[in-house]
C-alpha cells in the first residue's frame, strides 16, 4: 500500500489511541508503518504539522454527519456534542486538540464551515466566528479536565456530567442568543419534552 497522507495520519491515530500523545513519536510512528523515519518528512514538514492533520482529521470526522441546514443553535448543539464525543472517542483527544497548530485544512477549510450555518441565520461573520469559538473552547476545557482521571473523578462526585455538560451548552446557547439578539428555535422546556420523546 502506497505510503500517503492520510495512511500516515490513520496510523498516528492508532498510535495515538495506544500509546497517549506523550509517547506519540514519528519514530514510533515510523516503527508502526514499517518506515524509514526520513519517509514520514515528504509528507509532513514536522511533528506539529503531524499534529495539525490529525486534528484536521478528527474534526473533519465529526462534522461528516451533522447537518448545516438547522437553525443555529441547533446547529451549535449538535457541534459541540458530536465533537466532545469525537474528542472522548480519542486517547488524550482534548489534549491533542488543544496543542495543534492551525493549518490550512483548519484554517480556510474545517472553521469556516463551522460559522457558515450562522451567517445563514443571520449572524454578523464576526458574531458568528466568535460564537463558533465560545462553544469551541468550552467543549475543549470541558473534554481536557474529562480525560484528566482526577478531575473526572472529581467532577463525577460533584454532578452527573452528562447533564451537566448539556446544560452548559444550553447556557452558552441563551447567552449568544441574548448577546447577539438571535432567537433560539424553541424554548428550552420544548427542546426537553422532544427529548424526553426520543
Amino acid at each position: 500500500m502506497a505510503l500517503g497522507t492520510d495512511r500516515i495520519v490513520n496510523a498516528a491515530l492508532a498510535l495515538l489511541d495506544r500509546e497517549g500523545l506523550d509517547r506519540l513519536s514519528t519514530r514510533r510512528l515510523a516503527t508502526a508503518l514499517h518506515i524509514q523515519g526520513p519517509s514520514l518528512y515528504h509528507h509532513f514538514r514536522n511533528k506539529a504539522e503531524l499534529l495539525g492533520q490529525m486534528a484536521a482529521a478528527m474534526l473533519r470526522d465529526s462534522l461528516a454527519p451533522l447537518d448545516q441546514s438547522v437553525a443555529w443553535d441547533d446547529w451549535l448543539r449538535s457541534l459541540a456534542h458530536a465533537t466532545r464525543r469525537m474528542v472522548l472517542r480519542r486517547r488524550d483527544g482534548a489534549r491533542l486538540l488543544a496543542s495543534s497548530y492551525p493549518n490550512n485544512a483548519m484554517q480556510y477549510e474545517l472553521v469556516p464551515r463551522l460559522a457558515q450555518p450562522l451567517v445563514a441565520s443571520g449572524f454578523a461573520l464576526r458574531a458568528a466566528n466568535e460564537s463558533v469559538t465560545f462553544v469551541a473552547m468550552f467543549v475543549l476545557g470541558w473534554t481536557i479536565n474529562e480525560q484528566n482521571e482526577r478531575m473526572r473523578r472529581l467532577m463525577g462526585s460533584l454532578v452527573d456530567v452528562e447533564e451537566a455538560f448539556a446544560n452548559g451548552v444550553e447556557t452558552l446557547l441563551a447567552g449568544i442568543a441574548a448577546r447577539t439578539a438571535q432567537p433560539l428555535s424553541q424554548p428550552r422546556a420544548a427542546r426537553k419534552r422532544s427529548a424526553a420523546k426520543a
